[in-house]
Protein backbone atom coordinates (compact mmCIF):
# COMPACT_ATOMS: atom_id res chain seq x y z
CA UNK A 1 0.00 0.00 0.00
CA UNK A 2 3.12 2.33 0.84
CA UNK A 3 4.11 2.02 -2.59
CA UNK A 4 1.22 2.68 -4.41
CA UNK A 5 0.43 5.97 -2.43
CA UNK A 6 4.16 6.92 -4.00
CA UNK A 7 2.94 6.06 -7.13
CA UNK A 8 -0.06 8.13 -7.06
CA UNK A 9 1.69 11.06 -6.16
CA UNK A 10 4.24 10.75 -8.42
CA UNK A 11 1.83 10.50 -11.43
CA UNK A 12 -0.24 13.35 -9.95
CA UNK A 13 3.41 15.44 -9.54
CA UNK A 14 4.14 14.27 -13.79
CA UNK A 15 0.85 15.58 -14.61
CA UNK A 16 0.96 18.47 -12.76
CA UNK A 17 4.05 19.34 -14.32
CA UNK A 18 3.08 18.50 -17.70
CA UNK A 19 0.01 20.13 -18.05
CA UNK A 20 1.44 23.69 -18.38
CA UNK A 21 3.37 22.43 -21.51
CA UNK A 22 0.25 20.83 -23.51
CA UNK A 23 -2.21 24.15 -22.07
CA UNK A 24 -4.60 25.15 -24.53
CA UNK A 25 -4.82 29.18 -25.16
CA UNK A 26 -8.63 29.89 -26.33
CA UNK A 27 -9.17 33.83 -27.51
CA UNK A 28 -12.92 35.84 -26.63
CA UNK A 29 -14.26 39.05 -27.86
CA UNK A 30 -15.95 40.70 -24.70
CA UNK A 31 -19.34 42.46 -25.70
CA UNK A 32 -17.23 45.72 -25.64
CA UNK A 33 -14.76 45.02 -27.62
CA UNK A 34 -11.99 44.15 -25.98
CA UNK A 35 -10.19 40.92 -26.80
CA UNK A 36 -9.56 38.30 -23.73
CA UNK A 37 -7.28 35.57 -23.77
CA UNK A 38 -7.25 32.85 -21.34
CA UNK A 39 -6.64 29.15 -20.33
CA UNK A 40 -10.15 27.82 -19.62
CA UNK A 41 -12.65 27.72 -21.70
CA UNK A 42 -16.56 29.30 -21.25
CA UNK A 43 -18.12 26.27 -22.81
CA UNK A 44 -17.67 23.20 -24.58
CA UNK A 45 -18.20 24.94 -27.88
CA UNK A 46 -14.95 27.37 -27.40
CA UNK A 47 -12.17 26.19 -30.08
CA UNK A 48 -8.69 26.97 -29.03
CA UNK A 49 -6.31 28.99 -30.98
CA UNK A 50 -4.04 27.80 -33.04
CA UNK A 51 0.09 28.40 -31.90
CA UNK A 52 2.55 28.42 -34.19
CA UNK A 53 5.88 27.01 -32.44
CA UNK A 54 8.09 29.16 -30.39
CA UNK A 55 10.89 31.01 -32.21
CA UNK A 56 14.37 30.24 -31.52
CA UNK A 57 17.33 30.93 -32.05
CA UNK A 58 21.09 30.23 -31.36
CA UNK A 59 23.43 33.36 -30.13
CA UNK A 60 27.01 33.55 -31.96
CA UNK A 61 29.44 33.19 -28.65
CA UNK A 62 30.88 36.32 -27.89
CA UNK A 63 34.86 36.48 -28.84
CA UNK A 64 37.55 36.53 -25.83
CA UNK A 65 38.96 40.15 -25.54
CA UNK A 66 42.32 40.03 -25.25
CA UNK A 67 43.85 41.70 -21.78
CA UNK A 68 46.57 43.67 -23.01
CA UNK A 69 49.09 44.59 -20.41
CA UNK A 70 48.90 48.00 -18.83
CA UNK A 71 51.41 50.01 -16.58
CA UNK A 72 50.43 50.84 -12.91
CA UNK A 73 50.58 54.22 -13.65
CA UNK A 74 48.31 53.91 -16.52
CA UNK A 75 45.89 52.40 -13.98
CA UNK A 76 46.29 54.66 -11.39
CA UNK A 77 43.81 58.14 -11.75
CA UNK A 78 44.53 61.76 -10.87
CA UNK A 79 43.36 62.35 -7.31
CA UNK A 80 42.85 66.49 -7.50
CA UNK A 81 43.07 69.39 -10.31
CA UNK A 82 42.43 73.21 -9.29
CA UNK A 83 42.96 76.49 -11.04
CA UNK A 84 44.96 77.43 -7.90
CA UNK A 85 45.48 81.43 -9.40
CA UNK A 86 43.62 83.51 -9.82
CA UNK A 87 41.57 82.95 -7.00
CA UNK A 88 37.63 82.81 -7.31
CA UNK A 89 35.82 85.42 -8.23
CA UNK A 90 39.22 87.77 -7.91
CA UNK A 91 38.90 90.91 -9.90
CA UNK A 92 41.60 91.44 -12.47
CA UNK A 93 42.62 94.93 -13.69
CA UNK A 94 44.71 94.84 -16.88
CA UNK A 95 43.86 96.58 -20.32
CA UNK A 96 45.89 94.41 -22.33
CA UNK A 97 43.36 91.48 -21.39
CA UNK A 98 46.14 89.29 -20.13
CA UNK A 99 45.63 86.59 -17.22
CA UNK A 100 48.21 84.51 -16.06
CA UNK A 101 46.53 81.14 -14.87
CA UNK A 102 48.11 78.43 -12.43
CA UNK A 103 46.72 74.82 -12.36
CA UNK A 104 47.80 72.60 -9.28
CA UNK A 105 47.55 68.62 -10.28
CA UNK A 106 47.94 65.87 -7.61
CA UNK A 107 49.87 63.20 -8.87
CA UNK A 108 52.01 64.71 -11.75
CA UNK A 109 50.95 64.67 -15.14
CA UNK A 110 51.67 61.52 -16.86
CA UNK A 111 53.32 60.08 -20.26
CA UNK A 112 50.41 61.35 -22.64
CA UNK A 113 48.36 63.02 -21.35
CA UNK A 114 47.94 67.49 -21.33
CA UNK A 115 46.49 70.02 -19.26
CA UNK A 116 44.05 72.30 -21.39
CA UNK A 117 42.27 75.13 -19.75
CA UNK A 118 38.55 75.39 -20.80
CA UNK A 119 37.41 79.46 -20.99
CA UNK A 120 33.76 80.10 -20.62
CA UNK A 121 33.72 76.35 -21.75
CA UNK A 122 36.00 76.86 -24.83
CA UNK A 123 39.35 75.29 -25.22
CA UNK A 124 41.83 78.76 -25.01
CA UNK A 125 45.11 76.40 -24.09
CA UNK A 126 47.37 73.76 -23.01
CA UNK A 127 50.59 73.20 -20.80
CA UNK A 128 52.37 69.78 -19.34
CA UNK A 129 53.71 72.56 -17.08
CA UNK A 130 50.68 74.06 -15.67
CA UNK A 131 50.71 77.81 -16.52
CA UNK A 132 48.79 79.09 -19.07
CA UNK A 133 48.69 82.66 -19.89
CA UNK A 134 45.72 84.40 -21.54
CA UNK A 135 46.36 86.99 -24.13
CA UNK A 136 43.80 90.01 -24.84
CA UNK A 137 41.02 88.50 -22.98
CA UNK A 138 37.05 90.54 -23.39
CA UNK A 139 36.50 92.68 -20.33
CA UNK A 140 33.76 90.92 -17.56
CA UNK A 141 33.06 87.66 -16.03
CA UNK A 142 34.91 84.49 -17.05
CA UNK A 143 34.80 80.63 -16.08
CA UNK A 144 37.89 78.83 -15.73
CA UNK A 145 38.01 75.18 -15.72
CA UNK A 146 41.46 72.65 -16.36
CA UNK A 147 41.17 69.76 -17.32
CA UNK A 148 43.75 66.53 -17.94
CA UNK A 149 42.95 65.21 -21.36
CA UNK A 150 44.79 61.51 -22.56
CA UNK A 151 45.82 61.36 -26.25
CA UNK A 152 42.17 60.73 -27.56
CA UNK A 153 41.26 63.35 -26.46
CA UNK A 154 39.13 62.48 -23.43
CA UNK A 155 39.12 64.69 -20.77
CA UNK A 156 40.13 61.96 -17.09
CA UNK A 157 39.28 65.37 -14.32
CA UNK A 158 38.40 68.33 -14.71
CA UNK A 159 38.59 70.97 -11.98
CA UNK A 160 35.55 73.15 -10.30
CA UNK A 161 34.87 76.41 -12.62
CA UNK A 162 36.90 79.34 -11.04
CA UNK A 163 34.76 82.87 -12.07
CA UNK A 164 37.26 85.67 -12.95
CA UNK A 165 36.35 89.70 -13.48
CA UNK A 166 38.29 91.44 -15.84
CA UNK A 167 38.63 94.69 -15.33
CA UNK A 168 39.57 96.56 -18.65
CA UNK A 169 39.70 100.86 -19.01
CA UNK A 170 37.35 101.72 -21.52
CA UNK A 171 37.85 104.48 -23.50
CA UNK A 172 33.88 105.46 -23.54
CA UNK A 173 33.77 105.14 -19.61
CA UNK A 174 36.75 107.63 -19.23
CA UNK A 175 34.93 110.28 -21.06
CA UNK A 176 32.25 109.58 -18.35
CA UNK A 177 34.24 110.48 -15.81
CA UNK A 178 34.99 113.98 -16.83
Amino acid sequence: MHTSIRFSALLVLSVAIAAPAVAEIYKRTNPDGSVEFTDVPRSDEEKPVPLSPMSTFKTTPVPQQRRTSTTRADTKKYDAISVSSPANEATIRDNTGTVKVSVSLSPALRSGHKLVLLVDGEQKGESRSGSFTLNNLDRGSHSLVAQVVDKAGKALISSAPVTVYLFRQSAIRSNRAK
